[in-house]
C-alpha cells in the first residue's frame, strides 16, 4: 500500500508539472523524435514496473468499469515490451490513437473518460523521462483499451440505470484488438467495433449533425403565439420556415421564396416533421407543434446518444429469422424464412411496464386457459371480488385454494373477500379458454422469469389507439392467427394441429419446430423510411435515467465531467 502510495503521487506530481509543460499538442503529421532518448531497455523495465500501479491510477471514470486485467495480460503477452514506444520513438498510431478519441463524440461516447488531455500532455512533454515514456504508454493503451470495450459493449451497465432493462449482450471481440501485432492494426481495428446496424449509422450521422448545427449555428427558434396555418404572414412564418430548413423538413433552395409566406412547402414539410415526432400530421403550427420546434439541437444531440448506447447494448449479429417487438411504436415486426410481417400490439402501461430483454419462443397454447398473476390477481381482482364477489362466475373464472397441483376448487361465493388484504391472498385464479379470455385464442410463449408472453385479446378496440400502453406487461397481438400461420408456415405436421385446435376449441400446445428469438426493444429516437431522425413519446421515462446516468453535454467542444 504504501509503495502504490509514492507510486500515485508521484502520478499527480507528474501531472500537475505537465499541466504547465506546454499548451501544444504535436501535429499528427510531425514524427516525434525524441531528444537524447532513454534506451529501449529502460522504458522496458519502466513499463514493467509501471503498469500495474497505474491500472490502478488510471480506472475508467464514470459508467461501467473496464476489466483491466486484459491490458495487463496485453503486456505480459509481449513481455512488458512498450506498445506505442519503438527504437526509442513514438510510433504515429498513437496520434492516430488521439484523433480517434477526440471524435468519441460522434458515438455519444464522452472522450474525457479516455483520459485524452492527459496523453495529449504527455505527448507535448519535448524530453520525456524513461518513466513519463512508461507511463504514456500504458495510459495510452488503457485508454485504446477502454474506448474500444465502450464502443463494442456500451459505457454503462443497462441494468444499472433501468432495473426494468434486461437485454445486455457483451461482446469480447474488443479484446482481440489487444493482441494485433502493431498499434496501427490496433487502431485502424476500432471503427469495427461500433454496431454495424444501419440504425445506428444513420443515427451517428444525425448526432454529428445536431452536434455541429448548434455549434455553428444555434437554435432558430419560433416566437410562441397564435397557431400558423396555410396562408398566413408574417416575420413568425418566416422563423418557421427557418428551423424546418435548419432541422432537414425544408431543403435549401436557390429559388427566390416568400420568407413570411405560409405556402405548400411549409405545409407539407410541417406533416414529415409532425408525424416524425409522434404529432397529428395537420400541416399547421399549433401550440404542441411549435414546442417541439423549439426543442433545443443539443437536447435531441442527448437523445441520440442515449440511442446509441441501446444499440452497443444489442448484440453485434440479429439473428435473421426473429420478432422483434419495438415499444416505442407499439408494433411487433416479424422476420421468418424470408418474410417480413409487421402488426400493432399493446404494451405495459407505464406503472406496469413491459420489461426490455430477450428471449426464445418455444411453442404456442391455442385456446389457453389463464392462469391470472399474483400480482395482477391482487392488485385487479382482489378489489372486484370485494365489490362483488360473483365477479369470478360472471367472468369465467375458477378459483383454487392454492398453486398446487391438485389444489381444492373452491366456491367464490364461500370466501370473505372484503376481510382479505392484498399481500394476504394466496388463491389460484383461472379464467377457462372461450371467447372472453383476457388471453384470447392464442398465446406465444418464451420462457422468462418476467412471466411475459405474446397473446390475442378480446379488446380488439384498443388497436384503434394511437398509444397502447394499456396491458400488464405482457404484448397483445393484433393478429395473432396471422402469426400463428407464420409460425407452422411449411411445416405439415404443425399446421394440422394447428388445424385441428381451432376447429376443436380445445386448448392445445403446439411446440415449434426451431426456437424463435425475441427482442422486446425501446428507442426513443429511430431513423424513419426516408432516413431522417424520427423522436418518439418516451413513455417509461427511461431517457431520464440515460440522462441522470450518462450526466453529460455530447456536442460541447470542452470536455466535461
Amino acid at each position: 500500500m504504501k509503495s502504490f502510495t509514492r507510486h500515485f503521487g508521484t502520478a499527480l506530481v507528474t501531472c500537475a508539472m505537465l499541466a504547465g509543460c506546454s499548451s501544444n499538442t504535436p501535429s499528427t503529421q510531425t514524427k516525434n523524435f525524441i531528444e537524447t532518448p532513454p534506451s529501449d531497455t529502460q522504458i522496458e523495465s519502466s513499463v514493467r514496473q509501471q503498469v500495474s500501479w497505474m491500472l490502478e491510477a488510471f480506472t475508467p471514470i464514470a459508467g461501467q468499469a473496464l476489466p483491466n486485467k486484459n491490458v495487463l495480460e496485453a503486456y505480459e503477452f509481449r513481455g512488458f515490451d512498450p506498445i506505442w514506444i519503438k527504437e526509442t520513438q513514438l510510433d504515429m498510431a498513437i496520434y492516430k490513437l488521439v484523433n480517434t478519441l477526440e471524435s468519441a463524440r460522434s458515438h455519444g461516447l464522452n472522450p474525457v473518460h479516455y483520459h485524452l488531455e492527459t496523453l495529449k500532455e504527455y505527448l507535448a512533454i519535448k524530453k520525456p523521462s524513461s518513466q513519463q515514456l512508461a507511463e504514456l504508454d500504458v495510459i495510452a493503451t488503457i485508454a485504446l483499451s477502454s474506448y474500444a470495450h465502450d464502443l463494442s459493449n456500451g459505457r454503462y451497465e443497462p441494468q444499472l440505470i433501468d432495473p426494468n432493462w434486461r437485454l445486455d449482450a457483451p461482446s469480447k471481440d474488443w479484446q482481440n484488438l489487444l493482441f494485433l501485432d502493431s498499434p496501427t492494426n490496433m487502431v485502424n481495428y476500432l471503427p469495427t467495433l461500433a454496431p454495424r446496424q444501419p440504425d445506428y449509422q444513420v443515427l451517428q450521422n444525425w448526432l454529428v449533425f445536431y452536434q455541429e448545427t448548434a455549434q455553428k449555428e444555434g437554435d432558430i427558434r419560433i416566437e410562441v403565439g397564435v397557431p400558423l396555418r396555410f396562408g398566413d404572414e408574417g416575420p413568425r412564418v418566416a422563423q418557421l420556415r427557418a428551423r424546418l430548413v435548419q432541422l432537414g423538413d425544408i431543403r435549401f433552395s436557390s429559388r427566390k421564396v416568400n420568407e413570411d409566406y405560409f405556402d405548400n412547402d411549409i405545409r407539407e414539410a410541417l406533416k414529415r416533421f409532425q408525424k416524425r415526432h409522434h404529432l397529428a400530421s395537420d400541416g399547421a403550427a399549433g401550440t404542441r407543434t411549435i414546442q417541439m420546434l423549439n426543442v433545443p439541437l443539443e437536447e435531441r444531440a442527448k437523445q441520440i446518444a442515449y440511442n446509441l448506447e441501446r444499440w452497443r447494448w444489442l448484440p453485434s449479429q440479429l439473428e435473421d429469422n426473429r420478432v422483434w417487438v419495438d415499444l416505442t411504436d407499439y408494433t411487433a415486426h416479424i422476420f421468418l424464412n424470408g418474410q417480413n410481417e409487421s402488426m400493432k400490439v399493446v404494451i405495459g402501461k407505464p406503472e406496469r411496464r413491459t420489461n426490455v430483454f430477450y428471449g426464445k419462443m418455444t411453442y404456442m397454447v391455442t385456446n389457453p386457459t389463464w392462469r391470472v398473476p399474483m400480482r395482477i390477481a391482487r392488485e385487479n381482482l382482489l378489489p372486484k371480488l370485494q365489490k362483488n364477489p360473483s365477479y369470478l362466475t360472471e367472468n369465467g373464472y375458477q378459483l383454487y385454494s392454492s398453486w398446487s397441483i391438485g389444489a381444492k376448487r373452491l366456491d367464490p361465493l364461500s370466501i370473505k373477500w372484503k376481510d382479505i388484504k392484498p399481500e394476504d391472498l394466496h388463491y389460484r385464479f383461472e379464467q377457462a379458454a372461450d371467447e372472453d379470455n383476457a388471453l384470447g385464442a392464442y398465446k406465444f410463449m418464451f420462457p422468462n422469469k418476467f412471466d411475459i408472453y405474446l397473446h390475442d385479446t378480446p379488446a380488439k378496440h384498443l388497436f384503434r389507439e394511437q398509444d397502447r400502453a394499456f396491458s400488464s406487461g405482457c404484448i397483445r397481438l393484433e393478429r395473432p392467427e396471422d402469426f400463428a400461420d407464420l409460425l407452422v408456415a411449411g411445416d405439415k405436421k404443425r399446421q394440422n394441429q394447428l388445424a385441428q385446435a381451432r376447429q376443436s376449441k380445445q386448448t392445445k400446445v403446439i411446440s415449434l419446430k426451431d426456437e424463435l428469438p425475441v427482442y422486446l426493444v425501446y428507442f426513443t429516437v429511430v431513423p424513419n423510411s426516408n432516413g431522417m431522425p424520427e423522436f418518439r413519446n418516451d413513455i417509461y421515462e427511461r431517457d431520464t435515467l440515460m440522462e441522470e446516468a450518462m450526466g453529460y453535454a455530447p456536442f460541447h467542444t470542452k470536455e466535461s465531467i
